[in-house]
């Protein structure tokens, strides 16, 4: 990513609409108007405190007893006050964090998980590593503190410009000679306690300021940590039929070694910073009483005036030393904020290679009036332009059976991903055709939920019944299923990879789709198995085409068409097949296929009907 998106300017180009967006901009707005309100509460009751200070400690002096039991009860109602207005604060400083949070992460997981992004993202995994990471972790520091850096920034300017009106006040003038030259200094303690906070500023930044790529490197590889942790999990059965462990652990190990490196870079630049601010912390109470000690030896102000002048500087000096106290969280912060930047400039980039011209990219024309799925003059590429697919030139029509055959790393799987419009890489067009598309992918995905949820997932069609559902499982032999369909599991684990395409094969089924498109989507099923979901597809969605993405023996019997992907000089080209079967070709190999296979009565007639009616 470039330097310039790495910036403050740039989070809160990303970050700044939550004060605009509708439903969101009036809450917002209210509640940084109480913060602002209760800042300026807060330094009140700050300088109450510190005339309390001067009355207390020149009524210590007299040894006023009356004075002080009065003044007593004025601590109490200060100590009530503070207690209360900090209360407050604390309450809606976590409101408006939790709000600009879930804005922020409802409008980036809307960016992310949208016409394919996710995906894609996953190519560009050196630039843009760990986008949930970003999302669940980097958003939420980021957000949270940048909160308590405006809060007390904010805290920082009122108690800066009311403790330093005080302080000018106090100070009064200091005589200054230097060689044969003499004058009078006006609030020479306002001056001492810039330039005490200016020189610790200056030296916190130079020693501190490499903790800023320290910071995002750790939390890179915090975020690689937990991937690779995640990853061993959800993995656990292949890791422990292939005795992987060792291997696993030996690459936790070295991804906790780079951790520990990261970590190691950011203790030292710490350790270099908590040198200068541990010693400046000790000498903060006593700066101030050595500054205001000649106006008190000199009897220009009293002990009470002593001790409100050390507090008025030590005010003053908090307030200009905000750097000082809060470089390691701004580093922290600062590397946050370049993560959840460089995933929202990538997502732009992607949105920008969408919206190329036609002649940059793959332009997939949305549904017309005809039934015709045309690909014309496509090329697929890798996303660093290699090209995958150099010459494609396909039409298909309803209701035929394609086969598109080609060598491990040829591009079938690719121009599946460009007809779904997620892959925009490369040139050429595609036409879609009217109808619904439905795509079936080698591993089918589950959402977390009941298996209903899973058969009816994305949306569920109208008037489906549990005894369809349960039909559709007997159908494709999943017998053992059929009463579980209320129950809650994780089924992309207990189920094994065949059963799981079982199950895809039941939900297209029940969504019964116009078009179809599988990816290896029988690659977990023995023959007959695969035999007899394809025979369903026939008999049960006789208008429906289906485009093959495989290379097992057998699933030429099921098309009518073959295509396959010849390897050329400068990438593989799509070419038909000598000859092209009749639907009645395709009716009599399937059944002399079938022959030793049990079918369901009345199947063929069914089959026989549709293809040769047509």
């Amino acid at each position: 990513m470039d330097t310039p998106h790495s910036s403050v300017r740039a989070f809160a180009a990303v970050a700044s609409g939550y004060w605009t967006a509708p439903g969101y901009r009036l809450v917002a707005w209210g509640l940084t108007g109480g913060m602002v309100l209760l800042g300026v509460v807060n330094v009140g009751i700050a300088l109450w405190l510190n005339i309390w200070n001067r009355d207390f400690f020149n009524a210590l002096d007299k040894k006023d007893t009356a004075q002080l039991m009065q003044l007593l009860w004025v601590l109490a109602a200060i100590v009530a006050s503070a207690g209360l207005a900090v209360a407050i604060q604390l309450h809606v400083k976590r409101r408006l964090q939790i709000n600009w949070r879930s804005w922020l992460s409802h409008v980036t997981v809307r960016r992310w998980l949208n016409s394919g992004r996710q995906y894609q993202l996953g190519m560009l995994a050196e630039e843009v590593d760990n986008p949930d990471g970003r999302i669940a972790e980097d958003i939420r520091v980021s957000t949270e503190l940048a909160v308590e850096f405006a809060q007390s920034i904010l805290q920082c300017v009122l108690q800066l410009f009311t403790f330093l009106s005080v302080l000018w006040i106090l100070s009064g003038t200091m005589p200054i000679r230097i060689g044969g030259l003499e004058f009078d200094l006006p609030g020479y303690m306002v001056w001492c306690a810039v330039a005490y906070a200016l020189i610790g500023s200056l030296l916190t930044y130079a020693l501190g300021r490499g903790l800023i790529h320290a910071g995002n490197v750790r939390q890179s590889r915090e975020a690689d940590f937990r991937s690779g942790l995640t990853r061993s999990r959800e993995h656990a059965e292949g890791i422990a039929l292939m005795r992987g462990e060792d291997d696993e652990r030996e690459r936790l190990r070295g991804s906790l070694f780079d951790l520990r490196a990261a970590w190691n870079v950011q203790t030292r630049g710490q350790g270099n910073l908590s040198l200068l601010t541990s010693s400046l912390a000790y000498l903060a109470p006593i700066v101030p009483l050595i500054v205001a000690l000649p106006r008190y030896l000199g009897g220009e102000i009293a002990l009470g005036g002593l001790m409100q002048t050390a507090q008025a500087f030590s005010s003053v000096q908090w307030a200009l030393s905000w750097l000082i106290d809060n470089f390691p969280r701004f580093a922290d912060w600062r590397a946050s904020t370049d993560r959840v930047v460089h995933l929202h400039v990538a997502l732009t980039d992607l949105e920008e290679d969408a919206e190329a011209p036609d002649d940059a990219r793959i332009v997939v024309h949305p549904a017309g009036e005809s039934d015709l799925l045309i690909m014309r003059e496509l090329g697929v590429a890798r996303p660093d332009g290699e090209m995958l697919v150099a010459e494609a030139e396909v039409t298909i029509q309803r209701p035929e059976r394609v086969l598109i055959r080609g060598q491990s790393g040829s591009g079938k799987s690719t121009i599946m991903r460009a007809v779904a419009g997620v892959w925009p890489w490369g040139r050429g067009a595609i036409h879609l055709p009217t109808g619904a598309i439905t795509f079936m992918p080698q591993k089918p995905y589950f959402p977390l939920g009941t298996l209903r949820d899973v058969m009816l997932y994305p949306t569920a069609p109208e008037g489906i019944s549990d005894e369809a559902l349960k039909d559709m499982l007997h159908k494709v032999g999943l017998d053992h299923l059929r009463d579980r369909l209320d129950e809650t599991e994780r089924w992309d684990h207990i189920l094994s990879g065949g059963e799981q395409q079982r199950v895809a094969f039941a939900r297209v089924l029940v969504h019964k789709p116009d078009w179809i498109f599988m990816d290896e989507a029988t690659s977990a099923l023995d023959e007959a198995g695969q035999e007899n979901v394809m025979k369903l597809l026939i008999e049960e969605l006789p208008e429906t085409s289906v485009v093959s993405i495989g290379h097992r023996p057998g699933l030429e019997l099921f098309h009518t068409r073959e295509l396959t992907l010849v390897p050329g000089t400068e990438g593989t080209k799509l070419r038909a097949q000598a000859g092209t079967r009749s639907l009645g070709d395709l009716y009599r190999k399937m059944a002399a296929a079938s022959r030793s296979t049990p079918t369901t009565p009345g199947f063929w007639a069914n089959v026989r009907a549709n293809l040769l009616g047509r």
